[in-house]
């Protein structure tokens, strides 16, 4: 019967129903012929071999089958099944045939109705339920049964209803022995007649072309036999009929049929039938520890075993419902003790393949494998060719049983690998290949197929078997990890003489964590030649499995809302790193993979894409993409050569190859900007629980990547190493509790400092420049005037009152006797020898001063040598004396006074700077020193040693140390001199004005760099222009050539031009439909570009004629930024995303395209420019040769939104912070003050004002922004050293800035956005450079410049200077200390001067003391600037 005969019959049927519902007609025939039609259905259904585990609505299942359609459509007439749970079965106490047919009915509809809504708020339902499983007739007793079996699957209403199952329990267990008693007679009287009838009704044709009989009997019977069943048992009850092949092609499917799906009749209720019910009931109460007693009792075992074996039950549903209650019985230790004692994996074995109940015995060895003390003992008792059939049986499952078998058999290999035996049998028999299979034949693993068209149950179950895959192909790789570190272990053990560590037993499980796989990871990188062959690597390998997980990788990133995302992530992610410790794996992981819609990713991106914190969200997905990197980054440079290790020419080609390897990983992570992404990963700092583990593989990573000299030196000029962040990194953990996590970052990040900067250096030494000058102190000759020593020790002795002890002295050392004793200073904050206990505040000597609160007024000696003491208490007479200034008297011999200054002493010319080094604890500072000298001390401290270590520590102070230097004095601090040379600019303005006379053109040497950063720190706001339209808005801005208009882009696509003299507006033209974003006029004045960023503006750019009209030219209608070539002009090259063309100005056609896919940066902002002298083209991070059209060189990226430009020098490439230089493609400054900042030259190309411009076509810079708290400012920087000049707070959001070729103005459009009132103001605020601002703006900053101070990064260093009285106010006077600290580094080429070029600096509020220039000579000075460059 088709499904529509079936769905009308049914329709017609239940419309019948309607009509006598209430009435006094007997609904019975009308349910009788609605349960014969679903159970039909149902028989029908099994006949498609369901999954016998999938509990899912049969419409869902198989949705072209005509059970389901009849299941909907009883389900959604919901008075007739209210009526089947309600008055039909409580109308009366007594059983009636409506109580039969009801329930039989509800039996039928079991496998779509949702049974924790029917039976869980439906006590009564259930209790009747119960009383008539247990004493009602049948068939309603077995109906009734049934039904309970589907109500305890609800582990709410098992609960509810405990006391009543503890009596069912034993009778249903009863029952079912004597209902196998009543089967067995039964068999026993039929057997010869249906045997006789089968022969007679069932021959088949073609029967004398299948294998014989006997052949099959005796395979079959060596297979009991090495199962260790008895050949009695095994053929008792049963006739030979029944030893059938099933493997056998020739089987016809009339006698496969009952053995591989089984049937199903619910009337008339056969033996059959009734077991299946009660063990359908058993099944869900197997799991309950408080009926083990009855299950032992009642010998359910011996029941499970008669029913399992296929040759004396011939329903395969009965089987199958018996091993899923043998499989909830498995929970229990003790009786998977008894089973495995009673010969049950060799039973287990035995069911025929393929059938349901193989399916059901998936899931009995899933539950034994997961008990470690039972698998164990399988392997270690049963026989070798059991264990092989048992490993054999599962790989089947893998390919030839349901979805559910196959989860089972994968999940008990995932298990099982731990145990060797088994390993071994799983690849003799090429385990690893169907496990492969089983993964890459998933329907979301076929990149061609629409994953739209399938199914979200489909979806969900092909994840799952990947997910558990996954874990599979983990375990199995972890535990080849571990054979294979151990016997490289135990080999080189035997190699260098040791006694090898025993080997792990095949039969026993192993034991690991996930450090000790990180130590067998590092095992095999150390000692795994370059050809070496391992033969599950190799395998999995040639099978393609490498491009299979990255692929699975790359695509689980998008599955949304799947609870096992992580997992399959994580596991394929292990899978990898194991893998990755080989060569081979190392060299696939440079190639690309294909993916979804004809997209190629190279292997390398996506595992930096997990990597990547704000890719992945997941730690432990983090930290595994983070093993994976670090095993191919990190590998050694020079490998064993395999086989090739006896030819030493061979084996210097085996290691040149393991070197070009690593080598070669090297490059293509960084041509993946992998440097980028672990430098971010190893700022993390959420979350908060796994950030310092991250940190440390973050920098493991880094420092293998740290051993290509090319990525170590773009490393040495990052902010990292040169402004101290690593240091303040590794200061303290992010989580207390993490404080291992946070020894290994420390342990790395030493390590990594090291490779950076090519000595051994401290933690506390984490930068660049500190490496520097220690590195100088180290090789200074210290020399110092003994008899100055010996003058302190004389003073020591009299002010201890060994006076006769300070006589001889004087009298052996021909001291003099002075009359004004002379003076031991020392540097501030620095004292000779001081203990951590011992405040830095130090006094004068015969002068009372205010002690810290951790000292004492006693006299307390540092040390037995020391030769000063810091606190001393003198006699009575010299306490009486009235000021430390009174001479002794006249003619004695005083003691020497030591003048050492106090921490509150004002600073003086002569004092010496504080330095950086004196800001970390003096406990870092000092380490030996601080020690007493014993007489038993053993490293050879003596009184020079602790005198020159005194003097090279105030060595270390200076802040430019030089190796050779004069005698150092005792009595007065040391400092090295300024370098300076003799004919440099004074930093005074004044003075430099006036020596111009002298030294042309700037006043002596640096003078145009002074005048720069003079002129540059001063703007002052004199004009500003608004939109005269409603809601009008600026979005860009630029200055005509002709220096007479200011130019003006509206978010309206207009263009406007203003007057500067008089401020109106003199024209207004309609460009584009959308906010311009940027305006470029040519030279000529004819011609004018103009930018819009949105594409809904068609066209996107445009060049327009600006002679007598003004029209449209040419139009870009895909490029979001257009400007012209620098030098000629003749040419205009346009941006697309990655994509840049250049066109010819005059016919607008394209002459060439510039994109390579494999070389993209994907930044955000990227706009293509030319170079000054037009020959190379800057694109996406990426130099072209505009002749050769080829790429020349992809610069590293270390921000996702700015794509660069060149300096007007034509030298150098500015990339966000980086600087970089074309000749070598080093990196050759950072300047954090450009971080995320648009770049603005002024004409002559000394000055860069940098601002954070607000972008409109995204949210990305509204973000920025924030994050920085230069958000609402542009800065000047010099552009010749990169030294910052000036921070100018303009209070408001900009938009844009340019400035005039004489650079007399700045514009700016600013921008203020009200959230409460959600109004905007914006204009163009246009100021003069090199003017004061008045004393109502300056007074209005001046509240925030402390503030803005505050905000700076903690890492950064702070050198303040205190400057010259006679220099320029406060604000200036930090400028022309910058410049002064510019000068000095630049004069001694140690030192880069973008280690202060991220200062806040002066706020462009500065006023000159004293220097009170008009505006005139103001603009003369401004002009003398922009001479030759210094």
């Amino acid at each position: 019967m088709t499904t529509i005969d079936s769905l009308t019959e049914l329709t017609a049927t239940l419309e019948t129903w309607n009509k006598i519902k209430g009435s006094a007609v007997d609904p019975v025939p009308h349910l009788k012929k609605i349960a014969e039609l679903v159970e039909k259905e149902t028989e029908a259904y099994f006949k498609r071999d369901p999954d016998p585990f999938d509990d899912r609505h049969p419409g869902r299942a198989d949705p072209d089958c005509s059970l389901g359609h009849l299941l909907k459509a009883i389900f959604k007439n919901e008075n007739f099944m209210d009526a089947l749970t309600g008055p039909y079965i409580s109308n009366s106490r007594e059983e009636n045939e409506t109580h039969t047919v009801v329930c039989r009915l509800l039996l039928d509809c079991m496998p779509g109705l949702e049974t924790s809504a029917v039976f869980q708020e439906n006590e009564v339902l259930v209790s009747t339920l119960f009383q008539w499983a247990e004493s009602a007739s049948e068939p309603l007793r077995s109906y009734a049964t049934g039904l309970l079996a589907g109500a305890m699957e609800c582990s709410d209403v098992a609960g509810n209803f405990k006391d009543n199952n503890a009596v069912l329990v034993p009778i249903m267990l009863q029952r079912l022995k004597t209902l196998k008693n009543e089967m067995i007679e039964m068999g026993k009287n039929d057997v010869n007649h249906k045997a006789t009838k089968i022969q007679e009704n069932t021959a088949r044709p073609f029967s004398i072309f299948a294998l014989s009989k006997k052949d099959d009997s005796k395979k079959l019977d060596d297979q009991v036999q090495c199962a260790g069943i008895s050949q009695t048992e095994n053929d008792a009850s049963h006739p030979k009929m029944h030893n059938i092949n099933v493997d056998c092609s020739n089987s016809s499917w009339a006698e496969m049929e009952p053995y591989i799906i089984g049937s199903y009749q619910m009337f008339p209720l056969e033996v059959h039938m009734k077991q299946r019910l009660i063990l359908q009931y058993l099944a869900p109460m197997g799991e309950y520890q408080e009926f083990l007693g009855h299950i032992f009792e009642h010998r359910a075992m011996d029941l499970i075993f008669q029913y399992i074996d296929l040759k004396k039950n011939k329903d395969v549903r009965l089987a199958f419902d018996a091993l899923r209650y043998l499989a909830s019985l498995l929970c229990h230790k003790k009786f998977v003790v008894d089973f495995l004692e009673n010969n049950g994996i060799q039973r287990l074995l035995l069911v025929y393949r393929p059938s349901v109940a193989a399916t059901g015995v998936s899931m009995c060895l899933y539950y034994l494998a997961y008990f470690e003390d039972a698998m164990e003992r399988v392997c270690s008792s049963l026989p070798l060719c059991v264990l092989n059939d048992l490993v054999r049986y599962i790989l089947w499952l893998l390919e030839c049983s349901h979805e559910s078998g196959r989860c089972h058999a994968i999940m008990s290999f995932s298990l099982a690998f731990q145990f060797r035996v088994i390993l071994d049998m799983f690849d003799k028999e090429n385990g690893l290949r169907r496990l492969y299979n089983v993964l890459s034949t998933q329907p979301v693993m076929n990149l061609e197929m629409d994953f739209e068209s399938l199914l979200e149950d489909e979806v969900f179950t092909s994840r799952q078997a990947i997910r558990h895959t996954c874990v599979a192909l983990k375990k199995y790789f972890e535990i080849h990890l571990i054979i294979k570190a151990n016997s490289i272990r135990r080999s080189h053990a035997r190699s260098e003489g040791f006694t090898p560590a025993a080997d792990i037993s095949q039969q026993k499980a192993f034991k690991y964590n996930a450090d000790f796989l990180s130590e067998c990871m590092d095992t095999m990188l150390e000692f795994t030649p370059v050809k070496t062959h391992w033969p599950p690597i190799s395998t999995f390998e040639e099978l393609g499995g490498i491009q299979l997980l990255l692929q699975l990788v790359a695509m689980a990133m998008d599955w949304s809302y799947y609870a096992g995302k992580t997992d399959t992530i994580h596991s394929a992610l292990d899978v990898l790193a194991v893998c990755a410790v080989t060569p081979s794996v190392e060299l696939k992981l440079c190639d690309s993979v294909s993916l979804p819609d004809n997209v190629s990713s190279p292997s390398v991106s996506i595992l930096l894409g997990v990597a990547d914190s704000e890719v992945s969200t997941d730690p432990e997905v983090q930290k595994a993409a983070l093993g994976v990197i670090i095993n191919c980054v990190c590998g050694p440079l020079y490998m064993l050569g395999g086989r090739f290790i006896g030819s030493s020419s061979k084996r210097r080609s085996s290691v040149r190859s393991g070197e070009s390897v690593v080598s070669k990983m090297w490059q293509t992570f960084r041509a993946n900007n992998g440097v980028m992404v672990l430098l971010k990963v190893l700022m993390t700092k959420t979350p908060i629980t796994d950030a310092d583990e991250i940190r440390a593989l973050a920098c493991r990573a880094l420092l293998g990547l740290s051993r290509s000299e090319t990525i170590r030196q773009i490393l040495s000029k990052l902010p990292l190493f040169n402004k101290g962040q690593l240091q303040y990194l590794t200061r303290e953990p992010i989580l207390q509790d993490k404080r291992l996590e946070h020894v290994k970052f420390c342990k790395y990040g030493t390590e990594l400092m090291e490779k950076v900067s090519g000595k051994k250096t401290d933690i506390s030494e984490m930068s660049l420049e500190s490496i520097r000058r220690s590195s100088v102190v180290a090789q200074t000759q210290i020399t110092y005037n003994e008899k100055e020593l010996l003058q302190i020790i004389h003073t020591h002795l009299l002010s201890n009152g060994l006076n006769e002890s300070a006589s001889a002295l004087q009298r052996e050392a021909n001291l003099p006797r002075a009359i004004t004793p002379p003076t031991v200073s020392q540097p501030e904050g620095v004292g000779l020898y001081h203990s951590p206990g011992v405040g830095t505040s130090v006094t004068t000597l015969n002068c009372t001063s205010k002690l810290p609160r951790h000292t004492t007024t006693t006299s307390q000696p540092l040390a037995s040598t020391s030769c000063i003491n810091h606190v001393t208490e003198f006699s009575s007479s010299h306490d009486n004396r009235p000021s430390c200034s009174s001479p002794p008297p006249t003619g004695s011999l005083g003691p020497i006074k030591v003048n050492i200054l106090s921490s509150k002493t004002p600073k003086t010319p002569g004092n010496v700077r504080t330095s950086a080094i004196l800001k970390t604890p003096y406990k870092q500072l000092h380490t030996s020193e601080s020690r007493p000298f014993t007489k038993n001390d053993n490293s050879g401290g003596s009184l020079e040693k602790i005198v020159k270590e005194y003097l090279r520590k105030q060595h270390a102070l200076c802040k430019n140390p030089v190796t050779t230097v004069p005698s150092f004095s005792l009595f007065s601090p040391h400092q090295c001199p300024d370098p300076r040379l003799r004919n440099s600019a004074p930093c005074n303005i004044t003075a430099r004005w006036q020596r111009k006379m002298l030294y042309t053109p700037s006043g002596g040497y640096e003078g145009a760099k002074l005048d720069r950063k003079f002129i540059f720190t001063r703007f002052k706001s004199f004009q500003t222009y608004q939109d005269t339209e409603e809601d009008g808005c600026f979005s860009c801005c630029s200055f005509s050539q002709c220096e007479k208009y200011l130019m003006l882009g509206t978010y309206v696509g207009q263009l406007k031009l203003f007057n500067l003299n008089t401020q109106e507006e003199v024209q207004s033209y309609n460009c584009h439909d959308s906010p311009l974003t940027s305006l470029q006029q040519s030279r000529d004045t004819r011609l004018i570009l103009t930018s819009s960023s949105s594409s809904w503006g068609s066209p996107m750019s445009s060049l327009w004629t600006m002679d007598s009209f003004f029209e449209r030219r040419h139009s870009f209608s895909e490029d979001h930024h257009v400007e012209f070539s620098k030098q000629t002009q003749d040419q205009i090259i346009g941006t697309k995303d990655e994509t840049a063309r250049i066109y010819d100005v005059q016919t607008g056609n394209i002459l060439m395209t510039l994109f390579d896919p494999e070389k993209t940066n994907n930044y955000v902002r990227n706009r293509a420019t030319f170079n000054p002298t037009d020959d190379l083209v800057l694109n996406d991070g990426v130099l072209w040769d505009v002749r050769s059209c080829k790429a020349i060189h992809k610069f590293d990226k270390f921000n996702s939104y700015m794509s660069g430009l060149f300096h007007p020098q034509g030298l150098e490439i500015i990339i966000n912070s980086e600087v970089w230089d074309i000749r070598t493609f080093h990196l050759l400054h950072t300047v954090p003050g450009l971080d995320q900042c648009q770049i603005t030259f002024n004409y002559p190309g000394t000055i860069i004002y940098g601002a954070i411009h607000q972008f409109d076509d995204d949210d990305i810079g509204q973000e920025d922004r924030h994050k920085s708290v230069y958000g609402s400012t542009f800065r000047t920087f010099d552009a010749t050293d990169y030294s910052h000049i000036a921070t100018y707070d303009v209070k408001k959001e900009i938009l844009d800035l340019n400035c005039d070729k004489n650079d007399r103005f700045l514009a700016v459009i600013e921008n203020l956005k009200n959230q409460e009132t959600f109004s905007e103001e914006n204009l163009c605020r246009l100021y003069k450079v090199g003017m004061l601002r008045d004393q109502d703006e300056q007074g209005d900053d001046d509240d925030t410049e402390d503030d803005d101070r505050e905000e700076e990064d903690p890492s950064e260093d702070d050198d303040d200077e205190e400057g010259d009285n006679n220099e320029l106010s406060s604000a200036s006077d930090e400028a022309e200390d910058n410049n002064e600290d510019d000068s000095e580094i630049s004069f001694t080429g140690s030192a880069s001067s973008e280690d202060r070029s991220d200062d806040l600096g002066s706020l462009g509020d500065q006023s000159d003391s004293g220097d009170d220039f008009d505006d005139d000579v103001l603009f003369e000075l401004s002009n003398d600037y922009t001479g030759p460059l210094d």
